[in-house]
Parts: structure tokens; C-alpha cells; sequence
């Protein structure tokens, strides 16, 4: 698959468009609000293409024939220094798109933090009109903030925090605590953090709010003091 545009959309992230021959007949997985894929990217120094790693799609158009896949530029990693640098005409490889599939809800309680927010932004897009959704997300500071668009009735609030300069727990799981208390019925929760807040995020899902498998998805995206390519994130 061949890359065909590379624009900027914040100081800390990219994105890249893909195209050509290779997407004809790729499909999403029905029923994922927020699917990834495998993409494999070329290795520094013109090398084989290194391990794959899971990204999430932010937007298909099966009639251009367009991959869109965002990247958060973090100064380390296989991936985010090839984002970097990437340019048209480069190609790199892809995987069957994957994810969680949910069923339809009334309500969603949408949480996650700066590697989510392509994931989130899709989802959002996909969301039917009758729906509503409360949506928190974590990024390094205000420029970092990216306009989500949605036909459900959808409220977002931003938290800064940028981990280097702001050690400790993330707000997100007390967002999500508030927003989806214990009791609460017709509602769906989809959330992609650090491996740590995924953790307390699920145990309130599963324990607290009882959620069946298909009105839930809980990805851990990274893990702190794991490099990338390490970790597997899991749904």
C-alpha cells in the first residue's frame, strides 16, 4: 500500500493517507466503532519492514479508495519516527481491519487519551443520529485538541496533561466513574488508555456496571516504561 498524502494536525500528531491498488476490496469489521489495523512500516536505514503495529483508522472511503491513520509523533518508537518522516509515494503493509463489535446503545461513554483520540474521532463519526454521547479526553494541552464532529447529541470535555512534566493517575477513570454510575441502563462504554487506567476503567465496567461483552470495549493502547512494539494492547 502506497502512501499518498501527509499533512499535520497538531504539533504532536500526523496524518497519513494511504491508497493505491492494494486497498481495493479492504473492508472495516462490521459492527466496530472504533477499528485498527496492523501496519507494518519500513525500518530506519531503508531495511525489512519492522514488526507490525496496531493503529487505530480514522477514516475509510472505500469509493477513493483513502486509508487515513493518524499518528502521535512522541520522538521514540519504530512507528511514530517513521510518521514522522514519511512522505508520498512510500509504501508499507496492512493488515485485516479488527476490533470489538458493540451493539447499538442510547448512550455512550466515550473516554481516552491522546493515542485514542483518532479511534475516538472515528467512532464519533459513526455514532446514529438518535444517540447521545459523553466523551472525555486526556492530551498534552490545548493545541493538542482536535474538533469532533458527530450526529448524536455529544458533549466533550478535554483534560491537559502532558506526562512529562505531570506524573500521577489520569483523570479519566473518575470521568467515567461520574458519567456511567452504578444502575445505569441502556448505555455503552468504550474507552483506549495506558494499561493502568484501562484496568481501573474495566474493573468499574465489569464489576461495577455489569456491562455485557457487546456494550463494552476497554482497550489498553500503550504501557508506561514499555517502548512501542512491546506491548499488545488488548479489548
Amino acid at each position: 500500500m502506497e502512501v499518498v498524502a501527509v499533512s499535520t494536525l497538531t504539533p504532536r500528531m500526523r496524518r497519513i493517507v494511504l491508497g493505491g491498488p492494494a486497498l481495493e476490496g479492504f473492508t472495516l469489521k462490521p459492527g466496530v466503532l472504533a477499528p485498527h489495523i496492523g501496519l507494518v512500516v519500513p525500518a530506519g536505514g531503508g531495511g525489512a519492514g519492522a514488526p507490525p503495529r496496531i493503529y487505530s483508522v480514522r477514516r475509510f472511503d472505500a469509493a477513493a479508495g483513502t486509508l487515513e491513520v493518524n499518528f502521535v509523533l512522541h520522538g521514540a518508537g519504530v512507528a511514530s519516527g517513521w510518521a514522522a518522516r514519511a512522505r508520498p509515494g512510500e509504501r508499507v503493509g496492512i493488515s485485516v481491519s479488527g476490533g470489538i463489535a458493540m451493539k447499538p446503545a442510547g448512550r455512550y461513554v466515550v473516554a481516552g487519551d491522546h493515542a485514542a483520540l483518532p479511534g475516538i474521532a472515528h467512532l464519533l463519526e459513526n455514532l446514529p443520529a438518535d444517540a447521545s454521547a459523553e466523551v472525555f479526553v486526556e492530551v498534552p494541552g490545548p493545541a493538542e485538541q482536535q474538533e469532533l464532529t458527530s450526529r448524536a447529541a455529544t458533549s466533550v470535555t478535554w483534560f491537559h496533561r502532558d506526562r512529562g512534566s505531570a506524573p500521577g493517575p489520569s483523570p479519566l477513570p473518575a470521568a467515567v466513574m461520574a458519567a456511567a454510575p452504578a444502575g445505569m441502563q441502556g448505555l455503552a462504554v468504550w474507552s483506549g488508555t495506558e494499561h493502568g487506567t484501562a484496568q481501573r476503567i474495566r474493573g468499574h465496567v465489569r464489576q461495577t456496571l455489569r456491562l455485557p461483552a457487546d456494550s463494552c470495549s476497554v482497550v489498553a493502547y500503550w504501557k508506561a516504561s514499555v517502548a512501542q512494539g512491546g506491548f499488545e494492547h488488548y479489548g
